[in-house]
């Protein structure tokens, strides 16, 4: 995770800037993707402001903080965005089950029946392009370029369609076509 720790009219103390760098990587538990976290501390008359915006890939937090020490204001702005993220992740997590159960089919006899009638999920989206020959690397530049989790081109080296797809860890993955 990148971290930015900005001072506004204070002193740059390079302990305060390590406690909250410390901090802040502690809820990299919660994101699978990268994410660049901007700390911003403000002093204004007798007060410590902290300010965190946490931006990733497919979502952005925000937290702000006030009280008269900089180490008891980055301690719960970064509770704060914790709180976030875990309510974040729970939300996901019941719309995923939410979302089984809606499409597992009903007990009993009638199962027997929609089983029959159900093939699998319905295609709600359909996305043409042209295929590229290209090399890996170039892929996954384009990729990165094109902001997509998935990346369908031509294999310069093999000549077979190849597909390049972002991990959970924010590694690449590729699928080539098997050889029966």
């Amino acid at each position: 995770m990148q971290v930015s720790v900005t001072f506004r009219h204070m002193e740059a103390v390079e302990a305060v800037k390590e406690y909250a760098v410390a901090k802040i990587s502690k809820i990299k538990k919660y994101l699978y993707h990268p994410a660049e976290a901007n700390i911003v501390l403000t002093r204004e008359k007798h007060r410590i402001i902290a300010e965190i915006n946490l931006t990733s890939q497919r979502f952005s937090l925000k937290g702000q903080e006030e009280t008269e020490d900089a180490y008891s204001a980055i301690d719960l702005v970064v509770d704060k965005i914790e709180r976030q993220l875990v309510k974040r992740k729970e939300k996901m997590k019941r719309r995923k089950s939410n979302l089984a159960e809606a499409t597992a089919p009903p007990s009993g006899t009638e199962s027997l029946e929609l089983e029959e009638e159900i093939e699998g999920p319905p295609i709600v989206e359909t996305k043409s392009f042209s295929v590229k020959p290209m090399s890996l690397d170039e892929a996954a530049l384009q990729m990165r370029l094109s902001g997509e989790g998935v990346f369908v081109f031509t294999n310069s080296s093999s000549g077979e369609v190849n597909v390049l797809y972002e991990t959970k860890e924010g590694d690449y993955g590729i699928i080539v076509p098997g050889k029966e």
